[in-house]
């Protein structure tokens, strides 16, 4: 065995692992999207959103529940009844205390209003996380489609560069002996820079892919696995238009919001009625009146308390939700009604896409293979060089288009399920 065949086994040998350990740990889309949610402060944002949503429930609900309250004074003072009952001045400690326990019977629905405002907040938090959650999914989405993309444009004009310096090189020999005119060096040189520049705008555009990816994700934009099909989508437009009313994000938050604002309403108008509340008292009270005085008490009763005029305050309060919930009303129908058109355009969108990778993958096969013929015309001289750089050229731009074919493709699907609330 010769020593170049030894060094060849040896590398191949060294390369094996690694090239193991890379595959292994190559990322899918589906990674990159469950690495974003878990990642992205937005989601973390959401979530907390919903748990003080859950959290406002509770609060609603204590409401109908009893309260028990201990309040106490204590002191030091001097006394003087002024001989009042023969009892003369005396340093003091008047000291105070009292229990009280009260459940209330009857809030003319206020606290039922706040209740229902309560689980109208909680079903639009949840809703808020699925919209968020729906934006993240289509962020991350176009995101590696467009590092993927970036990626092989680099590629690409990385080899047109290296071919265009070997015809510009070319060009220049046979200018020198004689079988050539100075224009042709001209132009050699001139695609020459423009493959430069392609390459530098190439380049330039993975790096910000790569940080846009990152930061979406957490994760470092190596060895991206390719787009993969489309997820499963309504096969008619009424399907999705269906599933876009009942659970598009967008929509429930805005329902979410008028039933708020109707509770609201609610216990607006509700502040026009007394209140009634069963309570218990206990209190003991020490050296108040007189040193030594002692008294104890305990109580069992009913309170109630109207407010009879509140100078206008209750009626602006009742106008102002009052026109809250026809704002929230035209919002809501403002909202189907976007719904509807976005829907109808990211189905149609859907099919576009699907058409046009179709197409921008035949055109960039069909340049492929043109180049290639240029490729052998030129080596035997039917062609000029110059004609195999615009070969390139177009063949670049094909494959190009086909790559953001694929990237539009993706998300315009995941654009369709996020209307449709299943992202």
């Amino acid at each position: 065995m010769t020593v170049k065949r030894r060094i060849a086994r040896l590398m191949l040998w060294l390369a094996t692992p690694l090239a193991l350990s890379t595959a292994a740990h190559a990322t899918t889309l589906e990674e990159a999207l469950a690495a974003a949610i878990a990642h992205a402060p937005e989601i973390a944002a959401a979530d907390a959103d919903a748990d003080a949503a859950k959290a406002r429930l509770e609060q609603a609900k204590a409401g109908r529940l009893p309260t028990a309250t201990l309040s106490g004074t204590i002191g030091y003072g001097r006394l003087d009844p002024r001989g009042f009952f023969g009892l003369g001045a005396a340093n003091v400690t008047p000291r105070a205390a009292q229990m009280t326990i009260e459940q209330p019977l009857f809030t003319g629905g206020r606290v039922g209003a706040g209740i229902d405002q309560a689980r109208a907040g909680i079903a639009g938090a949840e809703a808020g996380q699925i919209g968020m959650r729906s934006q993240l999914v289509m962020a991350v989405t176009q995101a590696y489609g467009d590092l993927l993309t970036a990626a092989h444009m680099v590629d690409l004009y990385g080899r047109l560069v290296i071919q265009t310096t070997e015809i510009e090189r070319q060009a220049r020999l046979k200018f020198r002996a004689g079988e050539s005119p100075s224009t042709d060096v001209s132009q050699a040189s001139a695609r020459l820079a423009e493959a430069r520049a392609g390459l530098a705008r190439s380049q330039g555009m993975q790096v910000s892919a790569q940080a846009h990816f990152r930061n979406l994700t957490g994760l470092e934009p190596v060895d991206l696995q390719p787009l993969p099909s489309n997820p499963l989508l309504p096969a008619t437009l009424d399907e999705a238009m269906d599933a876009a009313i009942r659970s598009n994000p967008a929509l429930a938050q805005s329902e979410a919001s008028l039933r708020a604002a109707q509770a609201a309403a609610r216990g607006a108008r509700a502040e026009r009625l007394p209140t009634v509340g069963a309570f218990v008292e206990g209190a003991t009270v020490r050296d108040q009146f007189f040193p030594d005085y002692r008294a104890d008490s305990a109580t069992v009763g009913i309170r109630a308390r109207w407010e009879l005029f509140s100078g206008g305050r209750v009626s602006g309060k009742v106008a102002e939700t009052d026109s809250g919930v026809r704002a929230a009303d035209a919002r809501v129908r403002a909202m189907r009604m976007q719904i509807e058109e976005q829907v109808i355009s990211a189905f149609q969108d859907v099919r576009t896409a699907q058409l046009v990778e179709q197409a921008a993958t035949e055109q960039a096969s069909a340049a492929a293979q043109a180049l290639e013929s240029v490729r052998h015309e030129v080596r035997v001289g039917m062609k000029p060089q110059l004609d195999l750089l615009d070969a390139e050229r177009e063949s670049i731009a094909a494959e190009a288009g086909a790559a953001r074919a694929g990237t539009d493709r993706i998300v315009a699907a995941y654009r369709l399920l996020s209307l449709m609330g299943r992202c």
